[in-house]
């Protein structure tokens, strides 16, 4: 009987030492592993937040995005405000992400000092932010994607010097004064020009855009009848600038920055005589393509050049057939 009761304790032991080990391994190594499975058989999730996309040139943005996240396999998030004056919609978007779980940020911040304090929480959260198109100075940021906006002045200017000579008069048709895209272009533009003996007779913003340009241009061109040629910041006001110049029966050469569509048309029915084209497309699936890298664990540089094209007559079609691919039409 003896013998009996100490074979049944021992077998009591061996049952509750048994169950201990299954409990550790079902609450914490179990757990582990499901997480590690979840994460790893799982799409990593990346959110693409852009100004606007009631332009042509936030479409391309989207398509790069789109293109990203299907070539990529990514579980992706595009999120854009009506129009790129929503600054504060933009930055409750932003908000909004914090709570879905994401991996990294792509955005392209519609006004620097305002989206600052939001992209602080992501980092404090151990989320890589990656801006697109529109720096920020701010060290938190994993790297910057976009272009050299200087060389897009210098570019311009360039093209613009090809057609005239020294000592011709130029205006200048600027965006929004004190921002860091206009301030460069227009830096690279005067040292172009400066280089190739021109003269800048008159500056005058007209905020990116076309209807401003036209009552600009006219006041220009009234006080300076004998400018020879024109820089605008961005393809909008090259439009708005060759419709002043045309009421009045001018053919002067006009450059703009961005490549739109209707910019490429114009230059190639010999309206505007250039434009500095930006690569918006890549600008987005390059933030993605990066995006995955820095989860992947490796370093970036803190600024990425998405690179220009100066699009003239010449190669005119050539830059038509691109954007119509790109934006599937």
């Amino acid at each position: 009987m003896r013998n009996i009761k100490l074979l049944f304790t021992l077998f009591s032991v061996m049952l509750l030492l048994l169950a201990g080990c299954n409990g550790g391994v079902d609450s914490e190594a179990g757990t582990q592993n499901k997480e590690a499975n979840d994460k790893e058989g799982g799409k990593p999730k990346v959110a693409v937040v852009l100004k606007a996309l009631n332009s042509e040139y936030f479409k391309l943005m989207e398509a790069g995005a789109k293109k990203a996240f299907e070539d990529l396999g990514v579980d992706g998030t595009i999120l854009a405000p009506s129009n790129e004056t929503e600054v504060e919609k933009q930055i409750n978007m932003l908000e909004d992400l914090l709570n879905r779980d994401l991996d990294a940020l792509v955005v392209m911040p519609s006004q620097s000092d305002a989206a600052i304090p939001v992209l602080e929480k992501y980092k404090a959260k151990g989320i890589p932010v990656l801006l697109a198109d529109s720096d920020v100075n701010w060290e938190g940021k994993t790297t910057f994607i976009g272009t050299d906006n200087y060389t897009a002045g210098l570019e311009a200017g360039k093209a613009l010097a090809s057609q005239l000579k020294k000592g011709d008069k130029i205006a200048v048709l600027e965006g929004v004064l004190g921002t860091p895209t206009n301030e460069e272009r227009v830096k690279g533009v005067e040292d172009a020009t400066k280089e190739a003996g021109l003269e800048i007779a008159a500056s005058q913003a007209a905020d990116y855009d076309r209807v401003k340009a036209v009552s600009a241009m006219e006041n220009i061109l009234t006080a300076n009848p004998d400018i020879k040629g024109i820089f605008t910041a961005n393809d909008e006001m090259a439009l708005g600038a060759l419709r002043a110049t045309t009421s009045r029966n001018m053919s002067i050469p006009i450059v703009g920055v961005d490549g739109i569509t209707e910019a490429v048309e114009s230059v190639n029915a010999d309206g505007v005589y250039a434009t500095v084209a930006q690569r918006p497309y890549d600008m987005t699936y390059k933030g993605v393509e990066n995006a995955l890298k820095v989860l992947a664990g490796e370093e970036l540089e803190k600024r990425i050049d998405s690179g220009l094209d100066v699009i003239t007559k010449e190669n005119s079609e050539e830059k038509l057939s691109e954007l119509s691919e790109l934006l599937g039409k």
